[in-house]
């Protein structure tokens, strides 16, 4: 008895002994898929090649715009029309800053931290 029948048979449906026999005048090597099969399998590989680089060319725009999105993420305008840092040159930051300055006054300072050789005032 045989658990595994896969195992003496690795052709399901039979195989093993001789091929079946060709009709008269028809021998192996005539038999071939032709100029058909030919031209099919180039129309295959064609269309794979275009594909492919469609793929490519697709993948690396994505990629290009997420480097560009990453860039530029970070100065984002929150709502339309918004101009952020990035859109701003310093002539204009430097107007900008002395109007707000006529009208609010000068910008407080922080004071700087005291150097490491000074000594810290007695805290409380």
């Amino acid at each position: 008895m045989v658990l595994i029948p896969s195992v003496n048979n690795p052709w399901p449906g039979g195989g093993g002994g001789d091929a079946p026999e060709l009709r008269p005048g028809l021998e192996e090597a005539d038999i071939t898929p032709g100029i058909e099969g030919f031209l099919f399998t180039a129309l295959v590989v064609v269309l794979l090649i275009v594909v492919v680089r469609d793929l490519v060319k697709r993948m690396r725009r994505m990629k290009y715009r997420a480097q560009v999105e990453a860039e530029y993420g970070e100065d984002e305008a929150e709502f339309p029309g918004e101009i952020t840092e990035s859109e701003i040159s310093a002539a204009q930051q430097r107007s900008r800053d002395a109007a707000a300055e006529a009208r609010f006054g000068p910008a407080p300072t922080t004071p700087a931290p005291p150097a490491e050789n000074e000594p810290h005032p007695p805290s409380r």
